[in-house]
Order: structure tokens, then sequence, then C-alpha cells
């Protein structure tokens, strides 16, 4: 193990998990899991695949961790870059001015469209003792924000088109932050409640929300002419967040459908060459691939896909569909393939133009093709009355007892074993037949035993073979 790879594995134990994240994105990894899992996924990374960039991304992360710590226990503002908050979103109790390393830049959010900046990425900052805070903003609406307000458009379901939401993340982030709500948080907006979605994994104190944690809408309860006040209740455990109001446009799943048939279609010839690449022999593999079989049925919906998409990072040739998969990341966004289980942002998602022909100009009845080595396709069709009659066969009786003409009665155990069982091996079979001779066939060898009389205890007949 070389000296640089010891080096980065120390260096990764002084990591947040909001770091490991990000090395593991960078590196087109899963980062889902505790803090356990994502140490190990990167140390396999350190070992596996260990290249300059990953090496220079941790000892960067590293570097910026120490710093800020050091700031933090530092009372010198003089390494930290100070900003005074603006008038109209400082807290009811004002204090000292607040130091902040780095602005964190939160994820964006394909369902949102940012129109504006209404509160800029601001700290939530605990102003007493104990467990629990609340932090209190102002802002004011624009006469541009206010018109945007008015003239949206209102769905079925009560929500407007344009919202105004407020958004949380950690505070000590490096680079693109997912929302993270804190501990019992509380939202309330002109002195009124506003509903927050969260889920709890477990009823210990200072648990945070799991994820995903969605934008909160503040629009209900705005004052679009007055000052507007909101507060933040929330528990304050050792972590630091951030909170922020942007004025957004709600994107429905059917626009980003349409966003994606008309920007992210790949070509037929792109999607031919992933198939034969794919088909392409491995001369040190004796067996050569000549067909790859691809279903036509979504592994999400269970049913046939009409839009076939993958992400552009997949390996595999199996695409799932991409109107169900907006649907499903609409109301609970996680962006995880449902094959492979690895990041699929929108961004990233690709429509595969060679099987949307295939779904065109193949029967509704066709759930599976093959993909041949000479980039062409033939569909897969399974006889279902053949699996019918495999199952009814399976399910005959084990036991067959046929008389020939001679009177004879012929039991076969050819079903009792299997084809690795040992013919010679000793058994006892049970039989209720009376003065007659009796033939037993197993693995093509038949015995034959003369017929005994029966005795007084009973008809049975015990034979070994």
């Amino acid at each position: 193990m070389s000296t640089c790879v010891l080096e980065a594995t120390v260096m990764l134990e002084a990591l947040r998990v909001t770091e490991l994240r990000l090395l593991l994105s960078k590196m087109g990894k899963s980062k889902s899991g505790l803090k356990k899992d994502l140490m190990k996924r990167v140390v396999d990374l350190l070992h596996n695949e260990c290249n300059p960039e990953l090496l220079s991304a941790v000892r960067e992360l590293h570097k910026l961790r120490k710093v800020s710590k050091d700031a933090r226990r530092s009372s010198k503002p003089s390494p930290v870059e100070i900003i005074s908050m603006p008038a109209c979103v400082l807290p009811e109790n004002p204090q000292s001015p607040i130091s902040v390393c780095t602005e964190p830049q939160m994820i964006k959010l394909p369902f949102y469209q940012t129109l504006d900046t209404i509160l800029p990425p601001t700290p939530l900052v605990p102003m007493y003792e104990g467990a629990m805070q609340n932090s209190d903003f102002l802002f004011h609406l624009s006469a541009s924000q206010q018109a945007q307000i008015q003239n949206s458009k209102t769905s079925q379901s009560g929500l407007t088109s344009i919202q105004v939401v407020l958004r949380i993340c950690y505070s000590e982030s490096i680079g693109v932050e997912e929302d993270q709500y804190p501990p019992h948080i509380c939202v309330s907006v002109n002195h009124a409640n506003c509903p927050v979605e969260c889920t709890y994994s477990s009823n210990k104190l200072g648990t945070e929300p799991s994820r995903p944690c969605r934008p909160i809408d503040l629009t209900p309860n705005l004052y679009l002419t007055f000052t507007n006040r909101f507060s933040v209740l929330w528990g304050n455990f050792g972590k630091s967040y951030t909170v922020a109001v942007y004025l957004v446009r709600v994107v429905p799943s059917q626009d980003l459908l349409d966003q994606l048939r008309s920007t992210a279609v790949e070509q037929q010839e792109l999607c031919r060459q992933r198939v034969s690449e794919k088909l392409r022999s491995d001369p040190e593999n004796e067996i050569s691939t000549t067909g790859l079989q691809v279903s036509l049925i979504c592994p999400l919906a269970k049913m046939r896909m009409t839009v076939p998409c993958r992400a552009r990072g997949c390996a595999h040739l199996q695409c799932f569909d991409a109107s169900f998969y907006l649907q499903m990341n609409e109301r609970k966004p996680r962006w995880t393939c449902p094959v492979c289980h690895r990041y699929a942002p929108f961004d990233e998602l690709l429509i595969d133009s060679l099987l949307c022909g295939v779904l065109e100009s193949c029967g509704e009845d066709v759930e599976e093709i093959e993909y041949l080595s000479d980039s062409s396709w033939r569909a897969v069709r399974h006889d279902k009355s053949d699996k019918n009659k495999e199952t009814v066969q399976h399910q005959q009786i084990k036991h067959k007892v046929n008389c020939n003409p001679m009177g004879s009665v012929i039991v076969d155990l050819t079903q009792f074993s299997s084809d690795d069982e040992d013919f010679h091996k000793e058994e006892t079979v049970s039989t209720h037949l009376e003065d007659k001779s009796v033939h037993f066939r197993k693995c093509g060898i038949v015995k034959t035993t003369k017929p005994k009389k029966p005795k007084k205890t009973g008809p049975k007949l015990l034979t070994k073979l």
C-alpha cells in the first residue's frame, strides 16, 4: 500500500458525511447510507481506483475542513471572510457579524426553476443557550416578484405555479449540498404555521428528518405589499444550517418529459455502438456472446415502456420508463436508477432512440427482445401454453402404477430421484399389491421379484433394491 493512500485514508476520518458524499458523487458512485458505509466505499476507491484526482480531492477537503475548524475556534476574524446580513433580513436580536468560510451551493432541483433570490443563503445562528432555538427573519417582495406571484396559475390541488419557497441545508459543506432540515423543525410565516413534510427515523432527541427534504412553500401566508416575517424553530445539536428563500416556478413532470424528448435523445448510431460493445467477444473468454435480451417492461411500473431511458453513467442496456420515473421522483425525489441503483439525476437522463424504434415496430404482445451480433434484433416470445403443460406434468403423481397385458404391475421410480443420485443406493419401497409380479424400474434397470404370499399382519410387501 503506498504512502499516499495511507495518508488519504487517515484524512478521511476527519471528513463529514457531506464531504464523503461529494467525493462519491464526483466518482459516479452511490452516496447513500451511513457514514461507515460511505467511508468504506471511499477507502475501496482509494485502494482499487487510486488516481491523482481522487487523492487531490481528499487532501483539498481535509484542508478546508481543518481551516473551518480553526476559524470557529479562533476569535480573530482575520482568516475568515466577514459578511454582514442585509438590513431587511437581520434577525430580531442582532448579534456580532457572522463568520462564513464558504457559501454553500444548494443542489439544483428539476421540479423547481429558480427565478429570483429573495433571501440569500444565511446561517441559522443560535441566539441563546439550550437545544431548541428560534430564528426570525424579515424580507420584502419587489414589485416584479409581486407581479409574478399575482399572475401565476393555480393547479387543481390549490398550488400556484409561482411560489416563494424556503430551503435549508448544511452550512459548512464543500460543493453542492442537498436539502436537509435541522432536528425538530417548525416554520411559521407572519404568525401562521407552514406545513413541513418530514419523517424521522427514530424518536431520539436531536435526530434529523430523513431525506428527501423538500422546499417549504411560504406563499399562502405571505403579504405581497408588506414586510414578511418568517420564523424557524429548530434543534441545535452541534450542526450548522443555512436557510435561503427563492422565487421559483414549479415544473410538473410532463414538462420535464417534454424537455427530455427535445434535448436528451441519444442517436441511434450511438445506441447501436453500445450494443455492439456489449456483444463484442472477449479474446480471453472461450464463450462468445451472440445475443443480449432486453425487457420492454419497465422495472418500476411493471408495464410496457413508452419512453425508454437510462442515465448517462449507467453501463446496462436495460431501460426504464422516463414518464413513470419522473412522476415517481415528483412525489418522492430519490433519483436512483431502478436497474443498477446508482445516482441518476434528471440532467443525466438519456432517451434510447433505438429502443423507441423497437417499441414502435413490434407488437403489443412482445415483452422482450434480443439484440443480435449484426446490430439487428428479434422478438422473444414465451409460449404460455407450454409453460402450463410443464406445470401440469410437474404436479402429476410421482408414483405411477400401470398394468401390462401380462397382469404384472410396473412401479416407475425414476421420478423419485434426480440425475445426480446413485442408482445403487439402497432404498425401501412399500406397495399394496398381492400375488402379482412387480417390476421396479429405476434409471433404465428393471428388477423382478417373485410373488410372495401376504402375511397375516396385513397386505403390505416390503422389498429392498
